[in-house]
C-alpha cells in the first residue's frame, strides 16, 4: 500500500461521540499530512441496533467540521460513506471458503446450548469462552447439517500454544497467546451478515486502507484479526490504538455521561476550529508549546508517534478557554454574523427584541468591547444585558477607597464634574472623547480614577465592566448624560 488511507469506521447506533471525532480527526490529519485519503465506513452488520438517522447525523457532523469523506458512493453532491449492509455480498463466500480450507468451521451449536454453557462457566467459576464443540466436525458432516438446513455459524479456528506478535504504532511490541483466544464467530446464523470481526478485515482489504487508528480498548480484538487476515491471506493495515478519552472522574468517557456527543458541543455553539483544536491534543503533543493552532498548522505536525500512551481528561474548562481565544482572534463581522445566528436560535426574545433592532455599529462596539471577555456565545447576554437594557443604580459601587472615595456624595460630586465634560465630548471615536476629558480631569487636579470610576459605575451599574470611556462611546451622548443625571437624581 503506497498510498496513505485512513478511515472512520462508526456503527450507526446512536450519535458521533466526541471520542469518535478525535479519532476521525487524527485519521483525517494522518491523511493530510501524508497527501492520502480519508474515507468513512459505515458498519451496520448488527441490525438489532440500528438508529433510524444516525448516518446522516454522523455525515453532516463530519461536515459540519470540514472532515468529509475524499471518496464513496456519490452522496448529496459529494461523496457519502461505504457502507457494509451494501457490501454483503463480499463477505460470505470468503468466510465459507475458509471452513473448506480448514482455517475456520461450521459451527451448529444452537442458542439454547451456548446460553447453557455459559450459564455452566459462571457457576463453575471458568472463564467465558466457546468450548470448541464443533471444532473437529468433519467436513463431510457439516455439508451434510448444511444440506439438512441446519442453521449454522462460521467461527475462526484458533490455532493453539502459538505466540502472535503485534507491533502498534503508538504502544510498540504486543504479545498474545492464543490460548486466551476465543474462536470467534465470523458468520451470523443468517448465513449473509458478518460479524464485525468477519467483516473488518475484508473491508479494510478491500478499501487499501493503510492505517487504522481506534481506541486502545480495541487491543483485545488484534489476536482475532491476525489470524483472520492470515487465513485469508490478507495483510493488516498498520495500527494505532489511541488513549482514552477520560471524563472529570478519570474514567472512560461514556454515551451516558453528559456532553459525551459532538453535538451537545455543536448546540452549546462551540467554534468548530476551537473544538477540533482542543480535541487534537488530547492525546497528541505537537512539539511545541503554542497550543492554539489551525488545521494547516495541524496537518504539518501531525505524526502518530507523538500521541501519548495514557489516557486524556476532557477538561471542560480547558475547552472554554480555547474557544474564547478562538473569539479574540475572530474578525468583528464575523462575530457579529455568528452571534446572530446563535441569538436568533438560542435567545430568541432577546434577539428580536433587542439585538437586531440595534444597528449595526452599535452591536460591533458592544462586541468589540466583550470580545476579550467571552469564553462561549451564551455569555453574551450576561455580560451586555446592561448595554441593551437599562443600568441599575448602585450608589455603593461609587465608594473605592483605593480611588480615595470614600462616600456615596464624593462619587456624585465626581459625577457632577464629569457630566458637562460628557455632554460637550467629541464621539466621532474613542480618542477624540477621551483626550479631552482626561486634560480636564488634569487640570482641575483630581486624580483619573477619583472620576473614571463614578463614571464608570453610572454607565453601567455593573461591577466589572469595560472602561468609563469604552462604555460612554459605546452608549453615545444622549445615552450617556441620561444615566448619570440617572444617577445624580
Amino acid at each position: 500500500m503506497s498510498s496513505v488511507r485512513t478511515r472512520l469506521a462508526p456503527s450507526p447506533t446512536g450519535y458521533l461521540h466526541i471520542g469518535n471525532l478525535r479519532t476521525a480527526l487524527y485519521a483525517y490529519l494522518w491523511a493530510r499530512h501524508n497527501e492520502g485519503q480519508f474515507i468513512v465506513r459505515i458498519e451496520d452488520t448488527d441490525r438489532t441496533r440500528l438508529v433510524e438517522d444516525a448516518v446522516d447525523k454522523i455525515i453532516s457532523t463530519l461536515t459540519l467540521v470540514g472532515m468529509r469523506p475524499d471518496e464513496g458512493p456519490h452522496h448529496d453532491g459529494g461523496y457519502g460513506p461505504y457502507t457494509q449492509s451494501e457490501r454483503l455480498n463480499e463477505y460470505a463466500p470468503r468466510l465459507r471458503r475458509l471452513c473448506e480450507e480448514g482455517t475456520a468451521y461450521y459451527c451448529f451449536c444452537t442458542p439454547e446450548r451456548l446460553e447453557l454453557l455459559h450459564e455452566q462457566q459462571i457457576e463453575l467459576h471458568l472463564a467465558p469462552g466457546y468450548d470448541g464443540h464443533c471444532r473437529h466436525l468433519p467436513l463431510e458432516e457439516a455439508h451434510a447439517h448444511i444440506a439438512n438446513g441446519d442453521n449454522y455459524t462460521i467461527r475462526l479456528k484458533v490455532p493453539r500454544n502459538e505466540t502472535l506478535i503485534f507491533n502498534d504504532m503508538i504502544r510498540g511490541r504486543i504479545e498474545f497467546d492464543t490460548n486466551q483466544t476465543d474462536d470467534t464467530i465470523l458468520l451470523k446464523s443468517d448465513g449473509i451478515y458478518p460479524t464485525y470481526h468477519g467483516a473488518v478485515v475484508i473491508d479494510d482489504h478491500l478499501m487499501a486502507i493503510s492505517h487504522v487508528m481506534r481506541g486502545e480498548e480495541w487491543i483485545s480484538s488484534m489476536p482475532t484479526q491476525i489470524l483472520t487476515a492470515r487465513a485469508l491471506g490478507i495483510t493488516l493495515p498498520e495500527y494505532a490504538h489511541l488513549p482514552l478519552v477520560l471524563g472529570n472522574d478519570s474514567k472512560k468517557l461514556s454515551k451516558r455521561t453528559g456532553d459525551a456527543f459532538v453535538s451537545d458541543y455543536i448546540a452549546k455553539w462551540y467554534l468548530v476550529e476551537a473544538l477540533l483544536n482542543f480535541l487534537a491534543l488530547l492525546g497528541w503533543h505537537p512539539g511545541h508549546d503554542n497550543e492554539i493552532m489551525t488545521m494547516d498548522e495541524m496537518i504539518a505536525l501531525f505524526e502518530i508517534r507523538d500521541i501519548h500512551k495514557s489516557g486524556a481528561v476532557l477538561d471542560p474548562i480547558k475547552l472554554d478557554w480555547m474557544n474564547g481565544e478562538y473569539i479574540k482572534k475572530m474578525e468583528i463581522w464575523e462575530l457579529h454574523t455568528r452571534l446572530a445566528s446563535y441569538l436568533e436560535g438560542y435567545e430568541t426574545s432577546f434577539y428580536k427584541n433587542i439585538f437586531s433592532q440595534k444597528d449595526y455599529i452599535y452591536n460591533s462596539r458592544i462586541i468589540a468591547e466583550t470580545q476579550t471577555r467571552m469564553k462561549r456565545f451564551e455569555e453574551f447576554v450576561s455580560l451586555t444585558n446592561y448595554l441593551y437594557g437599562d443600568a441599575s443604580i448602585r450608589l455603593d459601587l461609587l465608594i473605592n477607597p483605593k480611588m480615595k472615595i470614600e462616600t456615596e456624595e464624593q462619587g456624585l460630586d465626581a459625577l457632577r464634574f464629569v457630566l458637562p465634560l460628557i455632554e460637550g465630548a467629541d464621539y466621532s471615536s474613542l480618542e477624540s472623547l477621551k483626550a479631552p476629558i482626561l486634560a480636564a480631569i488634569a487640570v482641575a487636579g483630581k486624580k483619573n480614577g477619583q472620576i473614571l470610576w463614578p463614571l464608570r459605575v453610572a454607565l453601567s451599574g455593573e461591577e466589572f465592566s469595560p472602561g468609563a470611556f469604552e462604555l460612554a462611546y459605546i452608549l453615545g451622548r444622549d445615552e450617556s448624560v441620561r444615566r448619570i443625571q440617572k444617577n445624580l437624581a
